[in-house]
């Protein structure tokens, strides 16, 4: 059996799957855009932008929130109440009780419809890579030191497993040179190096959502303008047997906004996937350079959910492609990035939408066959819970693959 389409099998499937108040202003310069034009249901509170400051203090493990209880919306606060706090919180009162010149207030889990009776909640943002927000770097709860933060970028290293993990951005006003580099480096030479390297133009992420009778009856999230050139080598040498699906606890770039009184949150992230399977004798090196011009996206219309999204123009060209060793040998690599995640307030409605990028060779005896295979994706993973549909699932945008390499008995 040959190990290579196993391989890429194994990683395409974390690629897949893992009152009325209204505001739409044009921001100067970048053609960013809100819309905030909906009707509010009849139980719902709404502590607004001046108000807000009537709240002392927060338990956030326990989702209570502490007013005081001068503000008059507060002090007629009632169990089952639906509390919409600006920028900070949309959650149900389960309890309230006045102490003094305080108000404790118990909430539990809303969701947005049950808020916005009617209405329209969309914005467009332009994600220009050198206004993102650099959050600070945490693994497994311990504080990363950035290796060097400028204006026009930031770099960071570190160890996770056997891996050394090394990530680089430089900003211009158009785009991001990055550099993703994971090694293996144990007690010895580099056995295995796995290398990103290239640009990704600004692009624009923009989200619809309406309601009708507190029901959700529309969502579109579409990402126009993904294009970039990307160089992805993978190199092992004698690496042993490696599985890693990645998803990067950390987010590279934040883009915070309001739309009304809903805290927005675009985050940039990374996903890495890499399996190999290198005797002792065995290397393999497989070089690939990606250009693209892509959409991806994702749309409800009241009944189903379905891509929004165009593949583009899009190439896969083979730099190198060479495997073998005296056993059966495979080596696959690849990324999810710009892997895009979007909240509103603490939920997750679109968990990640990524273009995604694959290269991997094989080299088997029986019957003796060399080749390597590229692969450009396109997935979405989708959660409208909090929007009040019940809905989770993930969805295939496209899948592009392009042989680079057959040699021998191969199928």
């Amino acid at each position: 059996m040959k190990s290579f389409p196993f391989s890429v099998s194994w990683l395409i499937a974390f690629f897949l799957f893992s009152g009325c108040e209204k505001e739409d202003p044009e921001l100067p310069g970048n053609g960013d855009s809100v819309v905030y034009d909906v009707t509010l249901t009849d139980e719902t509170v709404f502590i607004d932008s001046l108000d807000v400051a009537s709240l002392v203090r927060i338990d956030t493990a326990n989702y209570i929130y502490y007013f005081d209880n001068t503000n008059p919306r507060i002090a007629n606060l009632e169990a089952d109440d639906i509390l919409l706090i600006y920028g900070v919180a949309l959650r149900r009162v389960t309890g309230v009780t006045h102490n003094g010149n305080e108000t404790r207030v118990e909430t539990g889990y809303a969701t947005l419809n049950e808020a916005i009776k009617d209405g329209e909640i969309s914005w467009n943002k332009a994600i220009s890579f050198n206004d993102g927000v650099i959050p600070t770097v945490q693994m497994q709860g311990q504080h990363i030191d950035l290796k060097s933060v400028t204006e026009d970028g930031f770099e960071f290293e570190f160890p996770y497993g056997d891996f050394t993990y090394r990530i680089k951005f430089s900003f211009t006003d158009k785009k991001a040179d990055v550099e993703f580099e994971i090694s293996k480096d144990l007690a010895g030479p580099v056995t295995a190096k796995f290398l990103t390297k290239g640009s990704v133009e600004n692009f624009y992420s923009n989200t619809k959502m309406q309601f009708e009778n507190k029901k959700l009856t529309r969502f579109e999230q579409k990402n126009p303008g993904m294009q970039g050139e990307l160089l992805l080598n993978l190199t092992v040498a004698g690496s042993g047997r490696d599985e890693m699906v990645f998803d990067f606890p950390v987010v590279l770039l934040k883009f915070p906004m309001m739309v009304g009184p809903i805290p927005v949150t675009i985050n940039i992230k990374v996903l890495f996937v890499f399996t190999c399977a290198v005797p002792v004798d065995g290397s393999s090196q497989v070089e690939v350079k990606f250009t693209y011009n892509s959409t991806t996206g994702i749309k409800y219309n009241g009944t189903t959910v379905s891509a929004d999204a165009s593949i583009g123009d899009q190439s896969m060209e083979k730099n190198k492609a060479q495997t073998g060793a005296s056993s059966a040998i495979e080596a696959s690599f690849g990324l999810g990035f710009p892997r895009i995640e979007i909240g509103v307030f603490d939920e997750l409605i679109v968990p990640w939408i990524h273009t995604a990028f694959l290269i991997g060779g094989d080299y088997t005896f029986h019957p003796a066959c060399q080749q390597a295979k590229s692969q450009f994706i396109g997935a979405c993973g989708l959660d409208l819970s909090f929007l009040g549909f019940s809905y989770k699932a993930n969805t295939v945008l496209w899948q592009e693959e392009k042989v680079l390499l057959q040699s021998g008995d191969c199928p």
